[in-house]
C-alpha cells in the first residue's frame, strides 16, 4: 500500500476519533529520547499538523539529551509518554515493579552506531575490547549489557558521551556513540574521510527503535489517549515519510542546530538504512510490532543474562493500539 494511501486511511480512522476533541483537550507530556531532531520527525509532523489536537491531545513534546532518561522520567510520574530508542525499556521497567508496554515502534531496527576513526584498526565489535567508548546515561541502559556480555566490553571503557564530537575527534583510539543518520556526515566532514561504522543493528542486537512507551496506569485508565497518540503518530510518520516540510520545521524552531542539510541527510539516511520502512510496514503500516520480533529479542537477552528467564514477554507491549490505528 503507497504512503498516500496510508495517509488517507490514517485520516479518515482519525475523524472516529475526533469526538473527544470538540469536548475538552487533555494536557500530555511526551519526552523524546534526543533533542528533536529529523529522526523524530514523524511526532513533530503530527504536532505540527494538528493531528493531536484533532483527537482530543494537547501534547507538550519535550526534548530529551545525553542527561535525561525518558525512562526515569515516566516512572518517576514527570511525564506520561517516554520514548525509547530501545525494546529492552520494558522488560527492566517490569522487573524493577512499574509495569508498562510499548505501544508503537516508528523504527524497524535501531539506527544507533558506535564508529572509530579510520585508522584505528578496529573491523568488528570485538576489536573494541579495552578501547574507550563514548555513550551516553541512557545508552546504558539499552545496548550497553548487550554489547558487554556479547563482546566482552567492560564498564572501564566507558566514557561520557556529551552530544560533542571534539573528544572522539581529538582521540584516534576513541569509539563514540551515533545514529547512522547524523554523526558518519559529520566526522567524514571532520576528518576527510569516512569513519567505519558499526550498526548496532547487526550485532546480534534485535531491537525496535523509536520505541513508545506508556504506563500501565494510563492504559488502564484511559485508553482513549494512548489510543490518540498512538493514532496520530503513525500518521505523523507516514505524512512526514511523503513530505518532510512540516516536520522539518517544527525541529529546527525546537533545536536550532538543525540546518536544512543535517534535516535532509538524516531523512535520506533513514530511507536508505530501511529504519522506517520495510516489508512489514508496506503491509502494516509505519510503526508496526509483531509477537514474533519481541519474542526473539526477548531471548536473545535472556540468552545473555540481560533479562530474567521466564519472564512473561507478553506483559512489554501491546498491539491493541497498533492494529486500531492501522486497520490490521
Amino acid at each position: 500500500m503507497g504512503l498516500r494511501n496510508w495517509i488517507t486511511r490514517l485520516g479518515a480512522a482519525a475523524l472516529a476519533l475526533t469526538g473527544a476533541s470538540a469536548a475538552a483537550q487533555e494536557r500530555i507530556t511526551f519526552v523524546t529520547s534526543w533533542r528533536a531532531q529529523a529522526e523524530q520527525g514523524g511526532y513533530y509532523q503530527a504536532q505540527e499538523k494538528g493531528f493531536y489536537r484533532e483527537c482530543g491531545l494537547n501534547l507538550v513534546i519535550r526534548q530529551g539529551g545525553p542527561s535525561i532518561d525518558p525512562v526515569q522520567l515516566l516512572v518517576g510520574g514527570a511525564v506520561e509518554i517516554g520514548l525509547s530508542s530501545v525494546s529492552d525499556a520494558t522488560f527492566h521497567m517490569h522487573q524493577a515493579g512499574f509495569p508498562a508496554r510499548a505501544v508503537m515502534a516508528a523504527f524497524q531496527r535501531t539506527p544507533q552506531i558506535l564508529m572509530a576513526h579510520p585508522d584505528s584498526g578496529i573491523e568488528r565489535f570485538e576489536d573494541m575490547r579495552g578501547k574507550p567508548i563514548m555513550i551516553a546515561g541512557s545508552a546504558r541502559n539499552a545496548y550497553w549489557p548487550f554489547l558487554r556480555s556479547r563482546y566482552g566490553f567492560t564498564d572501564s571503557q566507558i566514557r561520557n558521551y556529551t552530544g560533542q564530537m571534539a573528544a572522539f575527534l581529538a582521540d584516534r583510539n576513541a569509539i563514540q556513540q551515533g545514529l547512522i543518520t547524523n554523526e558518519p556526515n559529520l566526522a567524514t566532514q571532520a576528518l576527510g574521510r569516512p569513519p567505519k561504522v558499526f550498526m548496532i543493528a547487526d550485532s546480534g542486537y534485535g531491537t525496535y527503535g523509536s520505541v513508545v512507551v506508556v504506563g500501565q496506569a494510563l492504559i488502564d485508565r484511559r485508553p482513549e489517549l494512548v489510543q490518540c497518540f498512538v493514532q496520530a503518530s503513525v500518521r505523523g510518520w507516514t505524512d512526514y515519510l511523503a513530505d518532510p516540510t512540516a516536520g522539518f520545521a517544527a525541529v529546527a524552531r525546537e533545536n536550532p542546530q538543525n540546518t536544512p542539510e543535517i534535516m535532509r541527510n538524516a531523512f535520506d539516511s533513514l530511507r536508505r538504512a530501511n529504519i522506517v520502512e520495510t516489508e512489514e510496514t508496506r503491509i502494516h503500516g509505519v510503526g508496526t510490532m509483531s509477537d514474533a520480533r519481541w519474542q526473539s529479542h526477548y531471548e536473545a537477552l535472556a540468552r545473555e543474562g540481560i533479562v530474567q528467564p521466564g519472564f512473561d514477554w507478553r506483559r512489554a507491549y501491546t498491539l491493541r493500539f497498533l492494529n486500531r490505528a492501522t486497520g490490521s
